[in-house]
């Protein structure tokens, strides 16, 4: 039985407490907010309800029915998901997994921790009135965490995006959206949840973003909803990981007494900034491998690393290459309008159901039919037209 202290109660941070005090270690989990929104959170893919125990089947939770994929002005192109996607409250959601843990004895302090010392074996856990001791260190403390500026290195600049959204309360339907801008290295997305909106935009960041891109964001709401639904939106913003694949060279989730989960340990999506699947599969890989932190390593890479570091590499095209004369997305939108087989692609990548992994042999494997799709676009055309005259 190990004394662990746990820095972040996040969806990584909860899920691990959880799981590592059932196994009858003596867990202690630190934040001093506890679970909290985010603009970016709440999307569950596929594999994150594939998760044994990681979602509440009771939560409050709407169901994507259509996503609908924009760049630019541009027709949109509109997409059925080929698997489960929902989208929760992020607040509830970390509610449920803080439940979860307090349930199986886990201590929870609700503070915030301003440093961490090893002497000798043991880790000194300091908050702004108490000091912990423990033999294990976990931090599942987000992009930015403390607990990997200890005993690690930060996530440099060039490996971090940010996240800008609004929550508006209102109609909610079961239509995602998503906007590809000209210019913009990210994307805009509308997410309904169960009783509100969350609008939101992720990119790299560059001198006066934050100005620039609460502008952009503005402007597509209110071109969506109305000007009215300003009045009351909250905002928040978050950082992301979003390691470039050089950084993935060098990259370790653990070391001699300690352990990272999830953003801290820069586990997301480097296109999409998709990172809860890869919170609670961290979090299961870490309490399953306990203590053997080697075995921890080699299963994040083959699981998670390898699949990431292939994304990394497909970032600058996804972003700022060209296709055919074009903007590689602008591309994609367009194929993607008259090929059921890209569409079918793309509703996978979004869903989470698609890895990085095998993603080019299967485009390549399906280039002659959608050769053929495009060619019969025109006929289909002609023939919807004739059917309305």
């Amino acid at each position: 039985m190990r004394r662990i202290a746990i820095v972040g109660a996040g969806p990584a941070g909860c899920l691990a407490a959880h799981l590592l005090a059932e196994a009858g270690h003596r867990v202690r989990l630190f934040d001093g907010q506890g679970p909290w929104e985010k603009p970016c959170g709440g999307g569950l893919t596929a594999r994150a309800l594939h998760l044994d125990g990681a979602v509440g089947r009771d939560l409050p939770q709407q169901t994507i029915e259509r996503i609908s994929v924009y760049y630019g002005d541009r027709p949109a192109v509109t997409l059925t998901p080929s698997e489960p996607l929902v989208v929760v409250s992020r607040k509830q959601f970390g509610e449920h997994l803080l439940a979860g843990a307090l349930s199986s004895g886990v201590a929870f302090v609700r503070s915030r921790v301003t440093g961490v010392r090893r002497e000798g074996a043991v880790w000194d856990v300091r908050t702004r009135d108490a000091s912990f001791d423990a033999e294990f260190l976990i931090g599942a403390d987000g992009a930015t965490s403390i607990v990997r500026r200890y005993v690690a290195q930060p996530l440099a600049g060039d490996d971090l995006s940010v996240t800008l959204g609004y929550f508006i309360r209102g109609r909610v339907s079961s239509h995602m959206k998503i906007f590809f801008v000209p210019g913009v290295d990210g994307y805009l997305w509308s997410f309904p949840r169960p009783d509100h909106v969350s609008w939101g935009l992720i990119t790299r960041p560059g001198p006066h973003w934050t100005r620039r891109g609460k502008a952009l964001l503005e402007n597509y709401i209110v071109a969506d909803l109305g000007p009215e639904a300003m009045d009351e939106a909250v905002f928040y913003s978050a950082h992301v990981p979003r390691l470039r694949r050089e950084t993935w060279t060098t990259h370790s989730v653990r070391g001699d007494g300690w352990a990272l989960l999830g953003d801290a340990a820069g586990l997301a999506d480097p296109i999409t900034g998709e990172g809860i699947y890869y919170a609670l599969r961290s979090a299961h890989v870490l309490a399953g491998a306990f203590p053997d932190l080697d075995a921890y390593q080699e299963a994040i890479e083959t699981e998670c690393i390898r699949d990431l570091e292939r994304g990394s590499k497909l970032y600058d095209l996804f972003y700022s290459g060209r296709f055919l004369g074009a903007s590689f997305r602008k591309r994609m939108v367009q194929l993607a309008r008259h090929s059921p087989t890209i569409r079918g692609h793309m509703a996978r990548l979004i869903a989470g159901a698609q890895p990085y992994r095998g993603l080019r042999r299967k485009l390549l494997a399906s280039a002659p039919r959608v050769a053929a799709e495009m060619l019969a676009a025109p006929f289909r055309r002609v023939a919807a037209n004739n059917g309305r005259l």
